[in-house]
């Protein structure tokens, strides 16, 4: 059976990446904007002995990815991706700050909350078989919905 490619946004140190890979996904591609989590997810594979991601990785910010440039060469990656797999999914999880008290809750129009716009642009531009978006629970208790998702 052919693994189901991944596509990983917003993607840390690697943790939620890892749990997909356990279970039988590939991840193909990783996007992290911040140096010191991809130095870390770099290393793990050598680590953990598992293979390095077919496209690479791309330490800069996923609004990069949104735009005409980036969007071109992700569609060029995510067209690729079926040739040995069934399903190709995105999987993310954008800071939650501006989802809270802490951070004022500022939700969309905060710099983190712009950045779970820019998730939700990707994931309708690109239309991938299925995507994660793991977020805060307080994303859904706002008193005014975030943002409607119709797909």
């Amino acid at each position: 059976m052919q693994k189901i490619k991944i596509f990983s946004f917003f993607s840390g140190c690697g943790f939620l990446d890892l749990g997909f890979e356990n279970i039988g996904f590939e991840v193909v591609f990783v996007n992290e904007n911040f140096s010191p989590f991809m130095t870390a997810y770099r290393y793990a594979p050598q680590l953990l002995e598992i293979s390095e991601p077919e496209y690479g990785y791309l330490e800069d910010d996923l609004v990069y990815l949104t735009g005409e440039n980036g969007k071109t060469n992700l569609q060029e990656l995510v067209k690729d991706a079926p040739r040995n797999s069934d399903f190709v999914g995105f999987i993310g999880r954008p800071p939650c700050p501006d989802f809270s008290v802490g951070g004022k809750n500022r939700r969309k129009n905060g710099e983190n909350g712009k950045l779970s716009d820019a998730y939700i642009e990707l994931i309708c531009q690109q239309k991938s078989d299925f995507f994660v978006f793991e977020q805060d629970l307080r994303i859904l208790l706002a008193k005014k919905l975030y943002i409607p998702l119709v797909l």
